[in-house]
């Protein structure tokens, strides 16, 4: 729906499509595709091959992500409903 009311929006991924990006990308430029869609969530994606983002060379700090999603269904919250069920590296 987003897709046919605004014709501004070429591609629509989800927390997961990381890894389609360049395929998605490559089927607007190519002009195989109008708009491309990719929003599964998996239940295997850990992101263990995703380098943390470093901050500082001179301190020990980055951002690792340790866990994604989510299980609570709490009434207030969007997240186990846009990332997926809960998911961690361990």
């Amino acid at each position: 729906q987003l897709l046919e009311e605004n014709q501004a929006v070429d591609i629509v991924v989800g927390p997961d499509s990381y890894r389609d990006l360049p395929a998605l990308v490559g089927l607007i430029r190519g002009g195989h595709s109008p708009a491309a869609v990719s929003v599964q969530l998996s239940a295997e994606e850990t992101y263990a091959d995703v380098a943390p983002v470093r901050l500082s060379k001179d301190r020990p700090d980055a951002f690792v992500s340790i866990m994604r999603g989510c299980n609570n269904m709490c009434s207030f919250c969007i997240v186990p409903f846009t990332r997926g069920r809960e998911r961690s590296r361990a």
